[in-house]
């Protein structure tokens, strides 16, 4: 009797385990199997039942010692277990708080106290077993409340009924084994899962039961009846008879159990984990194959060349799928064949010289005329299509093929994977392969649009070398006749000057004074005419001169025009001041004394007739550049005139108010633009003008 009872109290401990497995379970979503099942066993088994913090809280307690002490549930739980109990003295309580003190510390303890309950006392005996964890930390204490008072084979009977609905009502599977490793008792859960009846196991060893899985429990079964050590959260995989040839996945947990006659046997706790592993797996590829899909993209944004890049795709999506071989093939144009472009799995002389018909007998023709991604789940057992020769003679039978999309909705060609034993693909994997195919796709089009490009650029650019020469001969074939125009036609005007010039000095009594007028003016227009010719033929010399800058003094520059011009400023009494120090430019000079000499006469030129003209130079730094300013007190220029003034011809008086020919300052933008500087004007009608010219600053 006492032998069952203690047999009893060792399931009771088992229930303490499910009480902190229930615990765990509101993380681990498997673990709600347990939790049902632990629900059921702890409310309607027939003893007091109590689950406390190591501190003495109230987690949980069970319905009997609900009605027996006339509790309730929402007001003690989570309070001291010591205020549970109404009318027991100050001094119970203290021993009740010491006893949850050493079990808290890993000790069972046994504790008898009275209670008076309906003008009645009744002695009760406390039991309080810790649990611990697997690295020995006390998490929970069950404590099991005894009527002293109630005969003991009513409380036996009462464990016994506990047992079979712990059995019954379980939700994970539940064995006991005797000293010689038979089933002595076993529920429907885990006889389901062994694949026979509940009878079948009972007097029956392991090894007859799950012949395949019973070697892997030997050591198991040899430690826990050696040590007497609980062995927890074992992983076993293997198959039983239920469903042979397929790998299963179980967590079990093992104790040493008094089962008869003074002999330990085991207790089995068995959890089929099968899904949760596969789904554990399936997450860890996924994670895998996004790695890979991540290391492809970042090659193809690299810029890696085509060959390889398929070389390291066949390789990541051999590893990653564990198969034998992954193929690229690509679509030939205008024709019906696909062509092996890269491989892992076959010879590599194959490379560019064997070719797949684009039919229906293929998998990769099948996979290219259907549209849609092939899974193959066995060659021998295939009945949409034949196969290639290649994929007979190399013997492979399971594989998946999807198409590399290409432009304009035509496919570059197929990418495939195979493997010599049979291999579930998943659908996850076909995904895989795609994602994979999209990335060649888009590095493929990448640099299709590259190559294009270059031959593009390579054409343009033998266009535009071509242009630019046909531009410059004809640039230089007009520089040429605008020269050529320019210096014969000084010949026959200087001679008109000239034959003018005697009949009014030789013949003068012969004419009258209207003759004499006609003669002046057929003069001054024939001066007139060569001071443009010159001109034109300054503006043609600026085209064709050859340019070398260096360093040029911008104080040397002016000294030697305003010398020249002596005799003119004297004549028109104008007056020319140089305000600052000028620096030295990077330039040339003799383009650079024309753009001046024209910024001064001109300055000079344009003043009212009743105003002296006054002109100022200075000049300033601007970083790289240097600024030469001439300023004027002359007419103006309007704002909507001052982009005119630099185009050649442009003039915004008469000759008769000012003399001139319009080319002088588009000497000066074209000589400024020569020397890689700008040129341009502040100005208001009536009010002077400022011009500046900007050079490069001459360094040492």
């Amino acid at each position: 009797m006492e032998l069952q009872a203690f047999l009893l109290d060792s399931i009771l401990i088992v229930i303490g385990m499910l009480c902190w497995n229930t615990y765990l379970a509101k993380r681990l979503d498997y673990n709600l199997q347990i939790n049902r099942g632990y629900n059921h066993i702890f409310n309607q088994n027939y003893q007091r039942l109590f689950v406390i913090k190591p501190n003495g809280c109230l987690l949980e307690v069970n319905q009997k010692a609900v009605d027996d002490y006339d509790l309730n549930k929402e007001n003690f739980r989570k309070k001291p277990f010591w205020l549970v109990f109404s009318q027991i003295s100050i001094s119970t309580q203290n021993k009740l708080q010491d006893a949850i003190a050493k079990a808290a510390k890993g000790e069972s303890v046994s504790l008898n106290i009275e209670q008076l309950q309906k003008e009645s006392t009744f002695n009760i005996k406390f039991s309080f077993t810790p649990i611990a964890d697997p690295k020995g930390k006390i998490r929970v204490i069950v404590v099991e409340a005894c009527n002293l008072d109630q005969p003991i084979k009513t409380e036996i009977t009462q464990k016994q009924q506990l047992l079979e609905t712990f059995f019954d009502k379980a939700s994970i599977g539940l064995a006991i084994l005797d000293e010689s490793l038979q089933y002595v008792q076993i529920n429907d859960v885990l006889a389901n899962i062994n694949g026979k009846p509940v009878e079948e196991h009972i007097g029956k060893t392991v090894c007859r039961i799950i012949p395949d899985i019973a070697p892997k429990l030997k050591s198991i079964y040899q430690q826990v009846t050696t040590t007497g050590e609980p062995v927890d959260g074992i992983e076993i995989t293997g198959e039983t008879p239920k469903k042979p040839g397929l790998i299963r996945n179980w967590e079990a947990s093992y104790f040493s159990l008094p089962v008869a006659n003074h002999r330990n046997g085991i207790g089995c706790i068995v959890l089929e984990v099968t899904e949760r592993k596969k789904t554990q797996t399936d997450l860890a590829n996924r994670i895998k194959q996004q790695a890979v899909i991540a290391q492809l993209g970042q090659l193809a944004l690299s810029g890696l060349e085509l060959p390889a890049l398929f070389e390291q795709t066949t390789i990541l999506v051999t590893q990653s799928l564990n198969v034998d071989s992954c193929k690229i093939l690509e679509l030939v144009p205008d024709a019906d064949i696909l062509v092996l472009r890269s491989s892992i799995g076959f010879e590599s002389d194959l490379l560019d010289n064997i070719t797949v018909e684009t039919n229906y007998k293929s998998q990769a023709g099948y996979a290219l005329l259907s549209g849609k991604t092939v899974i193959l789940d066995n060659l021998n057992e295939e009945n949409r299509f034949t196969a290639s020769f290649l994929l007979h003679q190399h013997q492979y039978i399971s594989g998946v093929s999807t198409i590399i999309p290409g432009e304009e909705n035509q496919p570059f060609g197929v990418l495939e994977a195979h493997s010599t034993e049979e291999h579930q693909f998943s659908w996850d994997d076909a995904n895989f392969l795609q994602s994979i195919a999209n990335i060649l796709s888009a590095a493929i089009t990448r640099k299709q649009t590259e190559a294009e490009n270059r031959q593009l650029n390579s054409t343009l650019e033998a266009r535009v070398k071509q242009r630019t020469e046909q531009l410059e001969e004809a640039n230089h074939e007009l520089e040429a006749f605008c020269y050529s125009v320019s210096h014969d036609l000084r010949a026959p005007l200087r001679a008109i000057q000239g034959f003018a010039q005697v009949l009014l000095e030789d013949y003068e009594s012969l004419f009258d004074d209207m003759g004499r007028e006609y003669l002046n003016r057929l003069i001054t227009a024939a001066g007139h005419l060569d001071t443009l010719i010159l001109d034109l033929l300054a503006y043609s010399r600026l085209g064709r001169t050859q340019i070398q800058l260096g360093q040029v003094d911008l104080a040397t520059v002016v000294q030697g025009i305003l010398q020249e011009l002596e005799s003119e400023l004297q004549e028109k009494q104008a007056q020319v001041i140089i305000k600052t120090t000028l620096p030295l430019v990077k330039s040339q000079q003799s383009i650079l004394k024309s753009i001046i000499t024209n910024l001064i006469t001109n300055a000079v030129k344009f003043v009212h007739p009743s105003i002296r003209a006054v002109v100022q130079i200075w000049a300033e730094e601007r970083g790289k550049y240097v600024r030469l300013w001439v300023e004027d007190n002359g007419i103006g220029i309007a704002p909507e005139h001052q982009e005119r003034i630099f185009r050649v011809f442009e003039r915004l008086h008469g000759v008769e108010s000012y003399v001139g020919t319009g080319i002088g300052l588009a000497i000066v933008k074209r000589g400024v633009e020569s020397i890689d500087g700008s040129v341009g004007v502040f100005s208001n009608l009536n009010h002077g003008s400022r011009f500046w010219i900007e050079l490069p600053k001459y360094k040492e």
